[in-house]
């Protein structure tokens, strides 16, 4: 097997573990029992809800291979592959509005000093490059999370694994009982250990970037060809309960997360959930739903520590950006506020090279990279010259339409549901002027009509249309008049959603 080729199948491996639930696929599968033609949502405008802080995005500010099969030395990223002209407009025209920026310690976010302990830019305009980003789109602070801390503190001392070496933390290594420095003092190397993580956040806040959120690991199981690093679920609540202290004690505003896994259990920091002693150091519970339907947080179960939680990552891993993933996109979001009460709601990347195979189900626009000489990304994108970039309509329609609609610090509003379809869902938030939205979406083969009871007699809701093709100008959708009273009727197009908002 070439090397090449044992990649792919590291990839791949990783690829399966991030998709142990189902992925929703490009083309839907038509329902086998069918969906009435008329539902009924009550709701209930003084029957508040979680705060609905905003909403987060990834930036791929370093390089990264074309199905990520490994880490290039080229500086290929965003902002800093982009023009002037170009950098102003994705900040006005896309990023303003997201409250989050997640940055990728040890991928993203990858430069080391001399001794391999601490990271830091990659290149010399690199943190401006990002500050600049966050200052002009006015976003609040980066959700930083490692995919692998610096190389120092790894047992294979690199970002990477999925070739047979020991990815994971030095201390958990087999031979660190021989190591020349710790002699096994694990104690010893997760103070040192934490002691970096809090340099990282030093670092970041020298440079001007403010920090909102910070975690541990990256999908702690998966051992793969870019950066990562695997934890057993011991292993990770250890090294964790030395490492968020550390960042508590640095500064209490920032938003502790954990485990960003795969499983409703959160096995990875679930013992210093089950000690309250140590349950507070954890402000939010996190899971990865790469791709997944939906439907299944209509399912969410009961979480017993009472955190709130939220998933920090959604992209579709395999095959392109379509019709029926964008309306299964808005319906994730519904749900996810609606059902499971979460503060945020993350996509993946802003912005992919046109040229990656996986730059259609990951990102909500594409840029060229200069120098780029791609025949096949030019016919794809005519126009779309180095330096520039342009919009992938299916995935940002989508979450630019909740983006455009939805100010920060919403409170989610409750519904009840007459009878719950899976492709039928209904929405409703007030915005922090007191005012009542409404969204309903429909991806069932079908028109169909809602009849909502809104609670507010005199009220008047102006209503706004999206579809998988049609986001009006700006992405504020396509207005479709006004209705008043206090039930609501409307009759949505299959494959289309709508916001209702109080006037």
């Amino acid at each position: 097997m070439t090397r090449f080729n044992r990649l792919r199948l590291a990839l791949a491996l990783c690829w399966l573990t991030a998709s142990a639930r189902a992925e929703y696929p490009a083309e839907r599968v038509p329902s086998m029992s069918g969906v009435p033609e008329e539902s009924a949502f009550t709701i209930y405008p003084d029957r508040l809800k979680q705060v609905i802080k905003g909403f987060g995005f990834e930036i791929q500010s370093d390089s990264i291979a074309s199905d990520n099969l490994k880490l290039p030395e080229a500086t290929t990223s965003v902002p800093h592959d982009l023009l002037p002209a170009e950098r102003e407009r994705f900040y006005r025209e896309m990023l303003q509005g997201f409250r989050y920026c997640r940055l990728a310690g040890g991928l993203y976010w990858r430069g080391v000093d001399p001794s391999q302990k601490f990271l830091q830019g990659r290149w010399p305009e690199q943190a401006a490059e990002l500050r600049e980003m966050i200052q002009v789109a006015g976003i609040e602070g980066v959700a930083f999370e490692y995919w692998s801390p610096a190389p120092f503190w790894k047992a294979n001392r690199k970002y990477t694994g999925a070739d047979g070496s020991e990815n994971v933390l030095r201390c958990f290594g087999k031979t660190f009982a021989n190591d020349p420095q710790y002699r096994g003092n694990t104690a010893l190397f997760l103070q040192d250990f934490a002691g970096a993580c809090r340099r990282d956040l030093e670092t970041l806040r020298a440079n001007g970037i403010p920090i909102a959120m910070w975690g541990l690991q990256n999908e702690p199981p998966a051992d793969c060809a870019y950066s990562s690093c695997k934890f057993t679920p011991a292993q990770y609540s250890e090294a964790f309960l030395v490492a968020a202290a550390q960042v508590r004690a640095f500064d209490p505003r920032i938003s502790i997360v954990a485990d960003t896994a795969f499983g409703w259990d959160f096995k990875f920091i679930r013992p210093v959930l089950d000690n309250p002693d140590t349950a507070g150091l954890l402000d939010d519970l996190v899971i990865h739903h790469i791709g997944s339907d939906a439907s299944e947080v209509l399912q969410i179960p009961e979480e017993k520590s009472g955190k709130p939680r939220f998933q920090n990552e959604f992209e579709y891993l395999h095959g392109p950006a379509s019709p029926a993933r964008c309306l299964n996109t808005v319906q994730h979001i519904m749900n996810w506020f609606q059902v499971g009460e979460a503060p945020t709601w993350f996509w993946i990347h802003a912005l992919k090279p046109v040229g990656h195979a996986e730059a259609s189900g990951y990102a909500l626009g594409f840029w060229r990279p200069p120098g780029d000489t791609n025949t096949t990304a030019s016919l794809r994108y005519p126009g779309l010259k180095p330096g520039g970039w342009t919009w992938n309509p299916y995935n940002w329609n989508a979450v630019g339409s909740f983006v455009r609609h939805m100010p920060w610090d919403c409170r989610a509003v409750a519904i009840q549901e007459g009878l719950v379809e899976n492709d039928l869902r209904a929405f409703a938030f007030k915005r922090p002027d007191g005012k009542l939205t409404v969204v309903v979406s429909n991806r069932s083969f079908r028109e169909h009509t809602y009849r909502i009871a809104t609670g507010l007699c005199d009220a008047t809701f102006k209503g706004f249309r999206y579809t998988p093709e049609e986001a009006g100008k700006n992405c504020m959708g396509v207005q479709i008049g006004a209705l008043k009273g206090g039930t609501i009727s409307t009759r949505v197009p299959d494959l289309a959603w709508e916001f209702w908002e109080q006037q």
